[in-house]
């Protein structure tokens, strides 16, 4: 019986739809708050088309995606922050990569005003990772300042509170 639902549980694993991979395209259309979880799943997906230095890059880029996720589940759709993050991630991101793939190899190593192809694509990301690391800091700062507003309302409240010298 045991070994029958081994076999039972193995099939329906194996027939158990696997998620979709991400496209280009459902990246622009995806949900705000999914989006850098997709993102990292398309960047995983494009490892394979990337020079070696590329890759490295990719992967910073993914730990600032799981940086910027939490953030992004508190944005509104309509927020600025939020379409920045969309274009950016939703948009350059993948248009960068797909770009360099969409150039045959035999030029990928070949100067092409002052830089190779894949000098373009490693400066494009490096921006970009830089980009996303600045907008993970902009989206906490408000966070930031709200902690810092209820620690000051704490304090003058309670600390104020305790000492009738200091109470108006």
């Amino acid at each position: 019986i045991t070994a029958l639902a081994m076999a039972a549980a193995a099939y329906a694993l194996l027939r158990y739809p696997k998620m979709p991979m991400p496209t280009t395209e459902s990246l622009r259309q995806t949900d705000l708050a999914t989006l850098a979880g997709k993102t990292e799943m398309w960047l995983e997906s494009q490892r394979p088309a990337l020079p070696a230095p590329a890759i490295t890059l990719m992967q910073d880029i993914g730990l600032r995606l799981d940086q910027l996720a939490p953030q992004l589940q508190n944005l509104g759709e309509n927020d600025p922050a939020a379409r920045e993050v969309r274009k950016l991630v939703g948009e350059h991101l993948p248009e960068l990569i797909n770009g360099y793939k969409r150039i045959p190899e035999t030029l990928k190593r070949k100067e092409h005003g002052g830089k190779t192809p894949e000098q373009q694509l490693v400066d494009g990301l490096k921006l970009i990772d830089r980009e996303i690391e600045t907008m993970t800091g902009q989206i906490s700062r408000g966070e930031l300042d709200k902690l810092a507003t209820r620690g000051r309302y704490l304090e003058l409240k309670y600390d104020q509170a305790g000492d009738p010298d200091k109470q108006m």
